[in-house]
């Protein structure tokens, strides 16, 4: 069959449903495991605690910080439905690129539920009142902030210290806890702010890498990969643990779930189109230069027989410049 055929409108509707499946999963491994201990302690003891926490998460990009945010904000739902108010128990607030104090306070009204959040107008002191108003009549337990990496990036209005000292005011108008995640430069704002960082006891990674031992982040991965082909019928007999294979699945989305869940639901979708009932390596080849590296050409893909397994890091390739090293976990020198 040629790539281009177009599917019958069921096996659309089989694809479609696998690739929702796909990226509906939640893998509880172990990092994810510890940072959501961490959080439900946050949360449970803060009403207990004088000085509302914090906890800022990081990881690269495809760690799954933004699925973090969402399991936690579904691990509080809300408790019944209220005639005289809305309740909010986790918003997630996305902070937007270059932002200000006025943007961030809007993007908090907005995930609150405020429909006069974008009033013009509005003075910033006004913006935190109507933020600690909100989160006792939502009976919010915690503010979630994804990208928080906006904070630091690029010019800004606002600086760092500015925005740093509104975030601690806030904090302490709405004494509930501050749940932050990001890429690693995102635990640049607290340094801005002494009171700030104080509340933010740790900072956790979401990653599958183990510096404890040069074996775990393979094996966890390798549980992952085990996990998410469960799911799926073609994913379960594509041999996705056979061999050196997982060890190519881990370099090509450098032991990241979220690039992994899109390299798969795109392999996925290349076998429904080739009529295949597994997905075999060359439909694994052309899903990594479609999904994560266009450059990836012969021995440079990790699905090619030419491939010599290593992370992907050198310049001009899609891993270069971040911090994890997944490729050589697991391999002795």
């Amino acid at each position: 069959m040629q790539m281009g055929k177009k599917l019958t409108n069921e096996a659309e509707t089989e694809l479609k449903r696998s690739i929702e499946n796909l990226h509906r999963l939640r893998i509880a491994h172990t990092g994810w495991k510890d940072i959501l201990d961490e959080v439900d302690d946050l949360i449970d003891y803060a009403p207990s605690l004088n000085e509302p926490g914090g906890l800022m998460i990081v990881g690269e990009s495809g760690a799954g910080k933004s699925t973090l945010l969402e399991t936690i904000r579904d691990r509080y739902p809300v408790p019944e439905l209220r005639e005289d108010c809305t309740l909010v128990p986790c918003p997630i607030i996305s902070i937007p690129s270059r932002p200000t104090i006025k943007s961030v306070g809007q993007a908090t009204l907005l995930a609150l539920g405020d429909p006069l959040w974008n009033v013009k107008g509005q003075y910033v002191a006004e913006l935190k009142e109507r933020i600690a108003c909100l989160t006792k009549g939502c009976e919010s337990r915690a503010l979630l902030f994804d990208e928080a990496n906006h904070f630091v990036d690029g010019r800004r209005s606002d600086s760092l210290s500015q925005i740093a000292d509104w975030l601690k005011e806030l904090s302490n108008s709405c004494k509930i806890p501050f749940i932050m995640c990001g890429l690693p430069r995102s635990e640049a704002i607290l340094n801005f702010n002494v009171q700030l960082h104080r509340r933010f006891n740790a900072t956790m990674e979401l990653s599958l890498i183990d510096n404890s031992s040069e074996n775990v982040s393979l094996t966890t991965f390798n549980k992952v990969v085990k996990a998410i082909s469960a799911h799926d019928p073609i994913l379960s007999r594509s041999g996705l643990l056979d061999g050196d294979f997982t060890s190519r699945l881990f370099v090509a989305s450098d032991g990241r779930i979220g690039l992994l869940v899109k390299l798969l639901g795109t392999a996925l979708k290349i076998a429904v189109r080739r009529d295949q009932i597994v997905i075999d390596t060359s439909a694994f080849e052309r899903s990594f230069q479609r999904s994560i590296w266009r450059g990836a050409v012969g021995k440079l893909n990790p699905f090619n027989p030419e491939f010599k397994v290593r992370r992907l890091n050198k310049p001009g390739e899609p891993y270069a410049g971040t911090t994890m090293d997944p490729a050589t976990r697991g391999k002795k020198s």
